[in-house]
């Protein structure tokens, strides 16, 4: 027998429980493990913060929420879809083993290495183990598109409930006065009074993750950009400030500039969002020539935070400020380029 097919079948020796309940109890955790990980990925691909307790957005955008390329949620999504399809029980087995070895790693990455909580992964954690459990009688088909309405349905909350605290206060008709303000900066490409803008923040995942994104496109065959805005916190006010200091002192062409310290910034992501003091300690010695820019980097970070409250523009980011139409924590990225 394969290695896989005797370790599962191990299981066997678990206390016994009725058929008709492992398989409602195998369909119920399959359902809410696929539901979980579709969920999480589609989070992640649209840059959408997580509904609820605990600090979700830290764990899922972490470095360690994507590999090769694609949120660790689709990796998920794929093994429980086989797992609730396929009829071979053994062959069951081995990718509930997969799903809750996967899930035994992630927690303690989340707990040792990240050290924060994100109640959906856990949850996912505990469903993969107890579906290993009852593995035996396979769950009922319908879970995959009970799934995908569950998904939808959190996907459809978190979107609601980020356009809504994006709009809360929001006065600005349009990109435009954020544009054409002196502080507003055109690292992304020239800016007129006809361009978008675009608010983040250093201790926000979901703009590192949308930083990562914008250093991996590039970007460099668009002729303009969003003007770009820092929300800064007393939190990520030092971060922020080394950060502006060294794209300043750089010399060359301000977007290859912004990106090449993002890519530097991203480096140490985890760092940025868990201890940004140390993370402006270890940015300042990599830009020593930064010091000499200090002075003007609070003073830019000073008149954006000044032109920010005038447009009363709220706390949520990422953000993206359109020339026409309502701010919008929901955008593609490709939308900060279209003018």
């Amino acid at each position: 027998m394969h290695p896989a097919g005797r370790a599962v079948s191990r299981l066997d020796e678990l206390p016994h429980v009725p058929p008709s309940l492992k398989r409602w109890l195998d369909t119920a955790c399959c359902t809410l493990g696929l539901a979980l990980s579709l969920h999480l990925a589609l989070l992640k691909y649209y840059s959408l913060p997580c509904i609820g307790p605990g600090g979700c957005h830290a764990i899922i955008y972490s470095a360690y929420g994507t590999v090769l390329g694609l949120p660790v949620g689709v990796y998920g999504a794929v093994l429980w879809t086989g797992a609730i399809l396929v009829r071979d029980r053994t062959k069951r087995g081995s990718l509930l083993m997969l799903l809750a070895a996967g899930s035994a790693i992630f927690m303690g990455i989340q707990f040792l290495v990240l050290h924060g909580f994100c109640l959906y992964c856990t949850l996912h954690a505990v469903v993969a183990w107890i579906a290993l459990g009852v593995y035996g009688e396979a769950p009922n088909r319908g879970a995959v598109p009970l799934s995908v309405a569950l998904a939808l349905g959190g996907f459809w909350i978190a979107r609601t409930q980020a356009a809504a605290h994006a709009e809360t206060g929001v006065v600005v008709p349009g990109g435009g006065p954020l544009a054409s303000a002196p502080a507003g900066l055109p690292w992304l490409g020239p800016i007129s009074p006809r361009s978008p803008a675009l608010v983040i923040s250093l201790n926000c995942a979901a703009c590192l993750d949308l930083l990562g994104e914008l250093t991996r496109q590039k970007y460099a065959d668009l002729p303009n950009g969003p003007a770009i805005y820092f929300k800064v916190s007393d939190e990520n006010r030092e971060v922020t400030t080394t950060f502006v200091a060294a794209i300043l002192a750089q010399p060359g062409a301000k977007r290859d500039v912004f990106l090449s310290v993002s890519a530097v910034l991203l480096s140490m992501q985890d760092r940025v969002l868990s201890a940004p003091q140390a993370a402006a300690q270890q940015l300042a010695a990599m830009f020593p020539n930064s010091a000499a820019q200090r002075d003007q980097a609070q003073r830019l970070l000073r008149a954006q935070e000044e032109t920010l409250h005038r447009a009363n523009i709220g706390e949520t980011t990422p953000l993206f400020v359109p020339i026409a139409g309502r701010p919008r924590a929901f955008f593609k990225t490709d939308q900060l380029f279209a003018h």
